[in-house]
């Protein structure tokens, strides 16, 4: 079973950061979120880019991630977000942030990569980013014991709203049910990630996998 420490470790081992990284509550729930963002760091260093750390105010010393859903614009703390470029093409990929779907509800998505100049705009003028600047969402569930089925639905609906430019989503569990795996086989529902973990090396790098195949396909690299 996938511990807290297994998750702190991955995180470290995953940002690379040496001024160290602070969860703003440090349970395994935000852990895992953190960890997913981390492996998304993966994914860009695997094309060949090398992701720069960020801070809302400035160097991330250290790298601080949200202890609940905020605002892209939120200054807090020192929030931390990562920047990278494919082809010239700006992204970001941030934990915890909120965006304003087609129907203009606000919705969390636990991690995502966004467009680098709507979440710079939002930063500039505070707003939440538009449901089109979101390219990739994944809602990331830290459990004991079997997922609920609601969280599926759930995140369905939230991606519905979110409209049809979001290129890449996912529900991402250290657990799973079987009846949500059959439930996301449908065409434009979320793949389900069930069982990625650090103690689980190929569920990684299908998640991984899958970041690169996207990126690769919308940058033309």
């Amino acid at each position: 079973m996938t511990t807290l420490q297994d998750l702190d470790d991955a995180i470290d081992d995953l940002l690379d950061h040496t001024a160290g990284v602070q969860l703003v509550h440090h349970v395994a729930e935000k852990a895992y979120e953190a960890y997913i963002f981390g492996l998304c760091l993966r994914a860009v260093r695997e094309l060949g880019q090398t992701p720069i750390l960020m801070g809302i105010k400035g160097l991330p010393t250290p790298f601080i991630f949200r202890g609940g859903p905020g605002q892209i614009h939120s200054t807090r703390y020192n929030y931390g977000y990562a920047v990278f470029w494919l082809n010239h093409i700006g992204f970001e990929i941030h934990a915890g942030i909120e965006f304003r779907g087609t129907s203009g509800m606000t919705h969390e998505v636990d991690v995502c990569i966004v467009r680098h100049d709507d979440a710079e705009l939002c930063r500039q003028q505070p707003d939440d980013p538009p449901a089109r600047s979101l390219i990739a969402g994944w809602e990331c569930k830290f459990y004991g014991g079997i997922l609920d089925k609601v969280l599926g639905r759930a995140f369905v609906g939230l991606m519905d709203d979110m409209g049809a430019n979001v290129r890449l989503s996912g529900l991402c569990s250290n657990s799973s049910h079987s009846q949500l795996r059959e439930y996301f086989q449908l065409q434009r529902r979320p793949y389900p990630h069930f069982e990625l973990s650090p103690i689980n090396k190929s569920g990684e790098d299908i998640f991984v996998n899958a970041i690169k195949g996207e990126l690769k396909k919308m940058t033309a690299i």
